[in-house]
């Protein structure tokens, strides 16, 4: 993440659906209320760790926090480890195999 202006744009979204303010999501993760201003006005970046406490309380995915996909809903009948394994093993795929594996999954979810 190089840009230096990198604004959560989903953290703001999830936390005012949530009307929540700065000060209260400040006090659940146990960070300053100035630190989620400034992921949200792209003033910072969230570190690994407070990056983790934001997704775990708001139940989503970290790429959704930093604008890497619009699906901010994590998958419910799969563990974090069954999940983190499912990853690893899908970008070890050639782009070709990722191809065939999304088929055969698109395959599997019709029937």
């Amino acid at each position: 993440m190089e840009n230096t202006n990198f604004k959560m744009n989903n953290l703001k979204k999830l936390r005012e659906e949530k009307n929540m303010t700065q000060t209260r999501l400040s006090i659940e993760i146990e960070v300053s209320q100035e630190i989620i201003s400034h992921y949200e006005l792209g003033n910072s970046k969230p570190n690994v760790d407070n990056l983790i406490k934001i997704a775990d309380f708001f139940h989503c995915f970290t790429d959704y926090l930093l604008n890497r996909t619009d699906n901010p809903a994590m998958p419910q009948n799969i563990d974090n480890v069954e999940n983190t394994n499912i990853i690893h093993k899908y970008n070890s795929l050639s782009d070709e195999n990722k191809k065939y594996f999304n088929k055969f999954l698109d395959f599997l979810i019709s029937n």
